[in-house]
């Protein structure tokens, strides 16, 4: 009876962080392909950046988020670039505002 709870327990925990982690890409991919539309370019691709990569690195606070985006502009040109979502220094700042763009 004791282990059932602790699986049970241990499970529910689990689902609980595969369903936050799902909800993040859903979230962060409709905000960066919301960007791309508004710039009139389509998101081919996109990834959350790793510390220490992209835009502020390893200074990047809790309430920044960093990605690495390919996207084709109207004339079928390829892009890849990073985009940087929240300030570091203003809490009050919505977290979802891009901040910093930069092309390679």
């Amino acid at each position: 009876m004791v282990v059932m709870k602790k699986v049970l327990f241990f499970a529910g925990i689990a689902a609980a962080a595969g369903i936050v982690l799902a909800w993040g890409r859903v979230y962060w991919g409709r905000r960066v392909n919301s960007w791309a539309t508004g710039k009139g370019l389509h998101l081919v691709s996109f990834r959350g950046a790793a510390a220490f990569e992209g835009p502020g690195g390893a200074l990047r606070s809790n309430r920044q988020a960093a990605f690495r985006v390919t996207v084709r502009d109207a004339h079928g040109r390829v892009r890849s670039g990073w985009l940087l979502f929240g300030r570091s220094w203003n809490p009050f700042s919505p977290p979802d505002e891009l901040v910093d763009e930069q092309w390679d």
